[in-house]
């Protein structure tokens, strides 16, 4: 948010003045060159396609959490043990995806090397905690206990609001997907389990001795469930429980019914099972990750399956985004680590897939610096609009603190302030307002608006001295509006930024108690307008807003901040994508 100089809220009626004669400069003044230039502005503003919406879904592999797993939790005390190093980054997606290879039900201790699994009941609020809304359980394990097991596991789900898929105790509801609804997006989630992995009690010939279903790797009422979801979903995802265990290449069963599924409409299609990562394919434009491998497995005997990858997919209206590929390693029998550098490229490369990069910049509190990280990611097949978009979100909040909710929207570059449905506040008609945020933007303990605004850059009558000629053109400022007596009011304004904000958040990023204002910035000759060529921290001080931090020269976009490990780390997608 490079600026030729900040604006000091010494004296907020010269601010004030200021705004009214612009404004009247302009409106008042037909012929003049600002009110044609923003007049085109505005209509080019105006056809930019919306910014869609994006919902994460963190996918990872096979959850066991019996033998010496449970064993670790009773030794820790900690039935959040397990999820400890990497469940902060799960809590980073809208959506979390596994699958789960124990029933949760009560029994007797399960030795080291039994293949009958079990977690003790409490499992289900620690898989809660670290972010689970949807499990698979339609796996070789799941009626270890039996149709009780099944039973008493889906009811445990359910009271935690964990949904789970691919299991019932009827025919129709293993082969029912479960919905996840987010931000105005429907999923839907499908999970088969191979044939020949089927558990005793689910196969043809001895179901009248159980009412426990797995759904199967059929081919024809996978397509047939995969068209019931696709009548109320916006993402279909298709979970497979198949393949050779601890081989390093999918086998046929996987490839062709990863292949079938995506045929019937899936978006995605995510695999388990083989307990190693295997590689990701691209088929039709659609993405199948044939094996993630372990997340949480006692498999301590080979370095292969201590690996594993948490698969971050963001879907839009087009579909995916793109894919955060995060590798980790298990410890301690039961806990897996994020990894990076050469662990990292390890395993990514058991992926046989071309990668682009999410870079990350942690703040290291010994140099007072940023260090730079990366992370692997798959983009979408989806076509890259290079010339922007335009925002439009809607937030509640009581910011004036009288007990009741305002609704601030942003529609058509103007944000409005509804407060029992009646407008109390809105932007001028001569601003365009890109996006806004609702922060304690200087740190006062006030939330306020603050908005990337462009608006003509001619000061009229009342230039500041360090101007020297008044400026018609648009340029990009950062303005802070706050209820101030009641009433909605300027804090602080910047004049035209050097260079234009492209997206920007607030977030806590070195750790210091107070937010810092993270911005992606462009040039103003960038005919992408989707991208920007630097990341920078800008930090508050008595008179406004001054640049702590900024990036190397870059492309980047899709700006977020995330925790890692106990640090925060900022992260874009580095490169443009043709």
């Amino acid at each position: 948010m490079r600026s030729a100089r900040t604006i000091k809220p010494v004296d907020m009626l010269a601010v004030i003045a200021v705004a009214i004669v612009i404004v009247v400069a302009i409106l008042g003044h037909n012929d003049s060159p600002a009110v044609d230039e923003f007049a085109r502005f505005r209509a080019a503003q105006r056809a930019l396609p919306e910014r869609s919406a994006e919902v994460s879904v963190a996918l990872v592999g096979d959850v066991m959490l019996s033998r010496d797993v449970a064993r670790k939790i009773t030794e820790h005390g900690n039935p959040d043990y397990p999820f400890l190093k990497a469940g902060e980054y799960l809590k980073t997606a809208d959506i979390v995806f596994g699958n789960l290879e124990s029933p949760i039900v009560p029994g007797r201790d399960i030795a080291t090397h039994e293949m009958v699994f079990r977690a003790d009941p409490g499992a289900e609020a620690a898989l809660k905690r670290a972010g689970f809304s949807v499990l698979s359980l339609a796996n070789n394990h799941v009626l270890d206990f039996g149709e009780q097991g099944l039973r008493q596991t889906m009811q445990r789900l359910d009271e935690a609001g964990i949904a789970g898929a691919g299991a019932g105790l009827s025919e129709h509801d293993a082969y029912a997907p479960a919905y996840v609804e987010r931000a105005g997006m429907t999923f839907a989630f499908l999970a088969f389990c191979e044939n020949a992995l089927m558990p005793r009690g689910a196969d043809e010939r001895t179901r009248e001795r159980t009412s426990a279903r797995i759904a199967s790797l059929d081919h024809k009422k996978m397509a047939a469930a995969v068209g019931v979801a696709k009548k109320r979903a916006d993402v279909v995802i298709v979970s497979m429980h198949a393949g050779v265990e601890y081989r390093d290449d999918p086998a046929a069963t996987q490839t062709e019914f990863a292949r079938a599924a995506v045929d019937a409409g899936a978006d995605l299609v995510v695999g388990h099972h083989p307990h190693v990562v295997q590689r990701i394919e691209r088929y039709k434009g659609k993405y199948i990750l044939c094996s993630l491998g372990n997340f949480i497995f006692d498999q301590m005997w080979s370095r292969e399956t201590r690996e594993g990858l948490i698969a971050k997919a963001v879907f839009n209206n087009n579909g995916v985004e793109r894919i955060e590929l995060a590798p980790v390693f298990i410890e301690d029998f039961a806990q897996p680590k994020m990894v990076e550098a050469e662990q990292a490229g390890a395993i990514l490369r058991r992926c046989e897939f071309e990668m682009g990069e999410r870079r990350g910049f942690i703040w290291n509190a010994d140099s007072k610096r940023f260090t730079t990280v990366g992370r692997k990611v798959v983009y979408g097949a989806q076509k890259r609009e290079t010339g922007g978009h335009k925002s439009v979100k809607s937030l509640e909040a009581d910011l004036n603190n009288d007990g009741r909710l305002e609704r601030y929207d942003l529609d058509d570059g103007l944000v409005s302030v509804y407060e029992d449905r009646e407008r109390i506040w809105r932007t001028p008609a001569t601003w365009w307002v890109d996006d806004f945020a609702l922060a304690d933007a200087n740190g006062d303990g006030v939330i306020d608006i603050n908005m990337s605004v462009w608006k003509a850059g001619s000061f009229g009558t009342t230039k500041p001295f360090w101007i020297r000629e008044n400026d018609w053109s648009i340029k990009n400022h950062f303005f802070v509006f706050g209820f101030r007596d009641g009433r909605i009011k300027p804090v602080w304004q910047s004049s035209a930024l050097d260079a234009p904000n492209r997206e920007f958040l607030f977030d806590d990023v070195d750790g210091d108690g107070r937010q810092e204002l993270v911005v992606v910035e462009g040039e103003y000759s960038d005919e992408d307008r989707s991208s920007g060529r630097y990341v920078a921290v800008w930090r508050w001080d008595e008179w406004g807003f001054f640049n702590e931090w900024r990036s190397e020269a870059g492309r980047y976009r899709n700006l977020s901040v995330e925790k890692e490990g106990e640090s925060k780390r900022i992260a874009v997608d580095a490169q443009a994508r043709d």
